[in-house]
């Protein structure tokens, strides 16, 4: 039996340069071949790419309309993702950039809803976010905090016993927003030994990450993001959950954000959010922004 081969494209993500940003694969499943991958083979497939995520792009049938919705999957090393906006947004920009230009818009069907996207003339993709956005109890880390090196108490906005904002902007993916008080103090922080543990999350259970954040004061939203002691180049997920947790207390209306991630690891990415904050104080849409460009391309056995 001939081997079967899948081509993938590697894109860095929120960057128009090469060997920056954030790397994803993109691994593209042929119509005919929709039960070709068991879940399985693709957490296998992601764990070989090891990278922060690895999409799983499923083509249309030749014949369907093109305007039909595109079916992803997202798979970090560990698990499947309900929503992530590193590969949205890459997959967008792949799907967007190589139709020849005859497109402008495309939209992404994701566990957590759809993805609408357009192209902007700039070259930087838009797209809207599922929003489930939800506030939970905050959380104290001071076994995190005293366990830092280099950081003293008043590098915390929260000082060091004071607890953090813990939000998610859909199920299964959550973040604690831990503030602090420097760009230098951001520069100083060290990834954490242990898992974080909200147990309070109920429905919103899944992936928690650390998102801290200073906000500079020419406006730019200075982040980093940790897994644990892993520090990602950025998190679309991560920006959007910081964004509307500002733009709620902002109050109504429509807020943009800049968000500068990466900038420790060598890979700087550049990452913008609109959040629109209804009467009732709650989110009711939210648009991600970013550039991509291909890295590399060739095909993998299955």
């Amino acid at each position: 039996m001939p081997e079967t081969r899948l081509p993938f494209q590697v894109i860095d993500v929120f960057t128009k340069t090469r060997y920056v940003g954030d790397p994803i694969a993109i691994v593209r499943v042929p119509a005919t071949g929709s039960t070709l991958l068991t879940q399985e083979q693709k957490q296998l497939i992601a764990r070989e790419f090891n990278l922060a995520e690895t999409v799983f792009m499923h083509d249309n049938a030749p014949d369907a309309s093109p305007d039909t919705p595109v079916k992803i999957d997202i798979f970090t090393p560990e698990k499947e993702l309900p929503f992530a906006g590193n590969p949205t947004v890459g997959a967008s920009w792949y799907l967007l950039t190589k139709s020849g230009g005859r497109r402008k818009d495309v939209t992404l069907t994701t566990k957590a809803g759809k993805v609408p996207a357009i192209l902007q003339d700039s070259g930087r993709v838009r797209l809207q976010v599922p929003v489930d956005f939800k506030e939970h109890n905050p959380i104290q880390l001071a076994w995190l905090k005293s366990a830092q090196p280099d950081l003293q108490v008043m590098d915390y906005a929260s000082g060091a016993d004071g607890a953090e904002t813990v939000a998610s902007i859909v199920k299964g993916m959550t973040f604690v927003l831990l503030r602090l008080n420097s760009e230098d103090a951001l520069s100083r922080f060290k990834g954490h030994a242990g898992k974080i543990e909200v147990p309070w999350l109920g429905e919103w259970q899944g992936l928690v990450g650390l998102y801290a954040f200073y906000e500079r004061e020419d406006g730019v939203v200075r982040t980093r993001v940790f897994f644990g002691t892993i520090e990602h180049p950025a998190a679309g997920s991560a920006a959007s959950t910081l964004a509307g947790w500002l733009g709620k207390r902002k109050g109504p209306g429509k807020w943009n954000f800049e968000i500068v991630q990466g900038v420790e690891v060598g890979r700087r990415s550049e990452i913008e959010v609109q959040v629109e904050v209804g009467s009732d104080g709650e989110v009711n849409k939210m648009e991600l922004g970013g550039e991509a460009v291909e890295v590399m391309e060739g095909s993998i056995a299955v």
